[in-house]
């Protein structure tokens, strides 16, 4: 397994890709950028994890059934790192921003959720599970 340091409150932390080809998304970008990029062992979902130099930096996973009727487009989003989701969730609708998709617990992985500045811009919020 890649080596990975949990982040602290406020670092741009993950890189992801959700795409409705994955298998040509991972054949693209191992070819332009030499990517080395392979099954998470944190998730039994088919979830590539891009990793650099023996460190995990991001992940590409598919858009599916799952998403449900309507998914997304293919799109990449950052993750920042927080404390707490749910109190950084609150706060970003105090500050004018808005919460795409609430809180919620990725087994393994921790707590995150799909927020948007005041613009408009969407980015990820996620508090890592950490290690007992």
């Amino acid at each position: 397994m890649a080596e990975f340091t949990i982040p602290t409150h406020g670092d741009i932390c993950w890189r992801e890709l959700a795409t409705h080809d994955l298998d040509g998304a991972l054949e693209f970008y191992s070819k332009l950028f030499g990517w080395n990029l392979v099954q998470s062992k944190v998730t039994p979902m088919a979830y590539k994890e891009i990793q650099m130099n023996g460190a995990a930096c991001g992940g590409m996973m598919a858009i599916d059934e799952n998403w449900g009727p309507t998914p997304p487009p293919t799109h990449w989003s950052t993750y920042i790192a927080v404390d707490s989701a749910d109190e950084t969730a609150a706060k970003i609708t105090e500050n004018g921003g808005s919460i795409r998709v609430p809180p919620f617990d990725a087994p393994g992985v921790g707590r995150m959720a799909m927020a948007a500045d005041p613009s408009g811009a969407n980015f990820a919020i996620i508090q890592f599970v950490r290690p007992e």
